[in-house]
């Protein structure tokens, strides 16, 4: 430990924001906000010296938050919950002199209302100087450039260290609002131009980084260092909410239609249908999407509608045990910035059908079964196999058994992230 200790020069601040922001029931289990709360608890049992902070709009500035040990060996974080902030952009990448003017008239009157709101729930928190220190943050772009414009407004100086989760919105996808992707790319040029390094999820985010760079669409980066996110999945903690099903089923976690490709699932049960295969539920595990819900109950369901079962927003607990009963987690995406669920159905013992993004590639490699995004016939042999070649089948789970012990944990993440720190400080 003592030599880990040495690493760490500056001193590293980590951002718990996004767990902050996920405690509203929002972004209850939303993936960056799991990040942050996975890799803090990992940060916080490495090494003690490490401090940890969350930002407070209503107080313009980061918040320090003390992480404590537990005597079974576990970590609270110690964030506060459920304080809702009114978020205000202080950053904006079009001009607009009436927009200008209204948000300074209102700012002001913002600002009071979040405090005395997180001042309700959470009052003395000490503020936390930065001054020569070096705030690591896998907060989406949005909220460091927050922190950093409130920062800079208050001549706080300090290195910022962002771990990039991915650049999807740059690519031509549908996006339901269409400022979007615009304060996407600002916000990520913005944090890119005023970081001391970078770190990226995966070594695929990492080369779109480079790549995006060296086309023009982003600026010129500073070294970065791939950090790969885990395939490790915590048992959880709570009360059994969610009984997973008590017939064979496919699990998908998080999936939407559109670029998460849901709809290749569904026309690989309407394949198995057709060719009179057996057909096994299909668990749709995460946060409720209403347009998903539309077509599940639409004409072009009808004939696969009683197979699908939601999850809606199942705890740690019933998770793991949907991952552990499944007969395969399926992860259709066309791209992702690293896809926790293949890694944790792994994890678990449980086989992971992949679309071939390669990132997907990158966390499952020869353990994974992988098919084209587009073609639901190659999807539905796989689930065809698992459900009916006991041979395949356990040969595919033992050797995922087997190579166990190579996936990646957040202690892995954690080390990766203070040698990474360290380098980029130098």
């Amino acid at each position: 430990m003592s030599s880990l200790n040495a690493m760490v020069n500056p001193q590293i601040v980590f951002d718990l924001t996004e767990v902050l922001l996920a405690s509203t029931g929002k972004l209850r289990y939303y993936g960056i906000a799991r990040v942050a709360a996975e890799a803090g608890i990992a940060l916080r049992k490495l090494d003690a010296s490490i401090q940890f902070a969350v930002f407070s709009q209503g107080h313009r500035g980061l918040l320090e938050v003390f992480p404590e040990v537990l005597e079974d060996g576990s970590v609270e974080l110690n964030v506060p919950a459920g304080i809702g902030q009114i978020r205000m952009r202080s950053h904006h990448y079009s001009k607009s002199v009436i927009r200008d003017l209204i948000l300074s008239a209102v700012r002001p009157l913002i600002d009071r209302k979040n405090r005395a709101t997180w001042d309700k729930v959470a009052p003395g928190m000490p503020e936390l100087d930065m001054t020569g220190k070096t705030l690591v943050s896998c907060s989406r772009p949005k909220v460091i450039t927050e922190i950093l414009c409130t920062m800079a407004k208050r001549g706080v100086s300090c290195d910022v260290i962002p771990i990039l989760h991915d650049m999807i919105p740059l690519h031509d996808f549908h996006h339901q609002r269409a400022s979007f992707p615009k304060n996407f790319m600002g916000d990520n040029k913005f944090v890119i131009e005023k970081a001391k390094g970078l770190l990226s999820v995966s070594k695929f985010t990492r080369q779109e980084i480079i790549d995006f760079s060296q086309n023009g669409v982003l600026p010129r980066v500073p070294e970065i260092v791939a950090v790969p996110l885990v395939h490790q999945c915590p048992v959880g903690t709570e009360t059994v909410e969610q009984l997973p099903p008590d017939t064979p089923y496919i699990l998908t976690v998080g999936s939407m239609l559109g670029r998460k490709n849901l709809d290749v699932v569904f026309e690989a049960l309407r394949v198995l249908q057709r060719t009179g295969s057996p057909l096994p539920k299909l668990v749709l595990a995460g946060a409720p999407r209403g347009r998903t819900r539309t077509y599940v109950a639409s004409a072009e369901c009808d004939s696969i509608r009683d197979l699908v079962l939601f999850y809606e927003n199942p705890n740690q607990t019933d998770l793991v045990a949907l991952y552990e009963n499944a007969t395969a987690v399926v992860m259709p995406s066309r791209m992702e910035g690293w896809g926790l669920p293949a890694g944790e159905a792994l994890w678990c013992g449980t086989p992971a059908i992949c679309s071939t993004a390669p990132v997907l590639k990158e966390v499952c490699g020869d353990l994974g079964l992988y098919f084209d995004p587009d073609a639901a016939d190659d999807l539905a042999e796989y689930i065809r196999l698992l459900l009916t070649d006991s041979v395949f089948s356990t040969e595919l789970r033992k050797r995922i058994a087997e190579k166990k012990s190579a996936l990646r944990t957040w202690d892995d993440v954690a080390e990766d992230i203070v040698a990474a720190v360290s380098r980029l400080s130098r």
